[in-house]
Parts: structure tokens; sequence; C-alpha cells
């Protein structure tokens, strides 16, 4: 009786791992998607005119960089050799480039694929948007312009080096690296495990969340500015005094970097630690005022110090 039940526990099991891997039993994969039929297997040139790309990966690693070519380069390598199943399939719709892991198909064998990706485009090119998901790789974008960049990652490190006017930016289990240049409207970026680090020039808005990492920011300009950390430091620089700044980390420091003639009202809120400054800021009830005070600030930890710090010239 005992090994009855032991048996009907072990295929009750089995059956609530099939429903939840969804997608794949007994290493087969399913991977499918809309209009499989018109896509190209392998490595390609492109003439078109492309103005959006819309990527979707498994695993690897995802190169998507500007070049001096003009045409549009899909280049993929795997420690061995494909069938043309398991290989990159694209397909041009009007003016957008779609990319596929695979063909679309039904219990595909993708085990121990170690592909890797690089999508070449002309440098000249204004491109609309830009969209890589993928579930474990690591993404690099760099050398192009566009209008927006969505980056998605399940598991791996997304480093971007672009300019655009709306940047989305999401790492479920890895690092972001972002270099922005010029000026955008809009920087979203948050992962739930790994450290942020943005070099960049100027922007409207910006927030940054890291649920369990670190939040570095060098900056010339943001004009509102959020940021938060639930395990881990925050070190941000800014060449101008943001209008809006609202910065709160549960366990770790904050340090801000402010030029030293900084107009100022700021709210401090330390639950465990310690405020430090080295501007000029003359307390007034439970605000602190440095020059006009025009300029708005708040920053909150529930362990950590804070600490502002004049910007070396």
């Amino acid at each position: 009786m005992n090994k009855i039940k032991g048996a009907f526990c072990a295929v009750a099991i089995l059956s609530v791992i099939g429903i939840l891997g969804g997608c794949s039993f007994a290493t087969k994969t399913n991977y499918t998607y809309e209009n499989g039929d018109k896509y190209t297997a392998g490595d390609r040139e492109i003439t078109e005119n492309i103005e959006n790309i819309d990527i979707d990966y498994l695993s690897g690693n995802v190169k998507v960089t500007g070049s001096d070519s003009e045409a549009v380069s899909i280049k993929e390598t795997c420690n061995i050799e494909l069938d043309d199943k398991r290989k990159v399939h694209t397909w041009v719709d009007g003016n957008t480039l779609y990319v596929r892991y695979c063909a679309s198909a039904k219990r595909l064998d993708l085990n121990n694929l170690k592909k890797q990706l690089v999508i070449e485009l002309p440098q000249s090119v204004d491109l609309n948007d830009v969209k890589v998901e993928v579930s474990s790789a690591d993404v690099n974008c760099s050398e192009l312009v566009a209008q927006n960049v969505n980056v998605s990652a399940s598991s791996g490190d997304i480093a971007v080096d672009m300019e655009a006017d709306v940047f989305k930016i999401h790492a479920s289990s890895g690092n972001i690296f972002l270099t922005q240049h010029g000026n955008s409207e809009n920087i979203e970026l948050d992962t739930s495990s790994g450290n942020i680090d943005v070099i960049m020039d100027s922007a409207e808005k910006m927030s940054a969340s890291a649920s369990s990492g670190c939040v570095t920011v060098d900056a010339v300009s943001v004009k509102e500015f959020k940021a938060r950390m639930s395990s881990g430091d925050g070190q941000f620089s800014f060449r101008d005094v943001p209008e809006n700044m609202d910065i709160e980390a549960s366990s770790g420091n904050v340090t801000i970097y402010l030029p030293e003639a900084a107009d100022l009202t700021a709210d401090f809120d330390v639950t465990s630690g310690k405020v430090n400054y080295e501007q000029a800021f003359a307390k007034e009830g439970d605000t602190y005022v440095c020059g006009s005070g025009q300029n708005q600030m708040k920053v909150h930890t529930s362990s950590g110090d804070i600490n502002v710090k004049k910007l070396s010239e």
C-alpha cells in the first residue's frame, strides 16, 4: 500500500513540475511564436531599412552594436554544429527586424547549447524601438541611437552604452551597467539581485531600484531623481543639483556628491545612523536649507548613514 502511495505521489510531483515548467518536459522544449513560417534560419545580411529591433533569445550572450557597414549583419556561434531548427531565426516585417532563438516548434532539444549572437547595424540609422528579452544570457547594446530602449533579462548582466529618449532596463538576477549619452526623457532601471552602475549625461527623469545590491550614479544633470535600495549602499554624484531628489535605503549608507554652492531644502530621515554634510546647511526645524533652498531633496535610511559631500571640481 505504501509503495502505491509513493508511486502516486511521485506522479503527482512530476505533474506539478510539468505544469510549472510550462514549456518543457523530458529535456525537450516548446518554443513557439507567431508567423514562425516566415522566419529565415541562420546567419544573414539584411539590406532593408531597419527602424525597430525585437529580440527574444533564451540563453547565451547577445550583442547589438553599431558598425560602419550599410547592411545589418546577424551572426551566431555555438559550441556544437546546429541544424536549421536550432539556429537563430529572423524575419523582417516592414521596418522591423524580429530575432528569435530558434525555430518555432515543440519538443526541441536545446540542451547544453552555448550560443552567442552578434547583431551589427549601421551607426547612421536612428532606431525607433530596441527591444531585447532574454531568459539566461548577458546583453550588450552599444554605439547606437534609438528612441526607446527596452531590455530585460531573467538571469544575466545587462550593459547598455547608447543614446536614447527612453531607457527601461530590468534584470531579475544580474547587474545593470548603463552609459547614457545626450539627454533622455526618462530612465528606469531595476534589478532584483544585482548592482546598478550608471555614467550619464542628462535626463528629465530617472529612477533606479535594487532589491539586493548597490546603486551608483554619476550624472551631469537629472531634474527628477529617485533611488531605492533594499539591501545595499547608494552613491550618487550630480554636477547640477536635481530639482527633486528622493532616495531611500533600507539597509545601507547613502553618499551624495553635490556642488558646494547647492541650493537645497533637504529632509533627512535616519532611523539608525548619522547625518553628515560638508555644504553650508542651516537646520530649520526638521529640514536643512542650503543657499536659496529652491531644490528639494529627501533622503531616508533605516539602517545606515547619510553623507552629503562637496563635489570635486
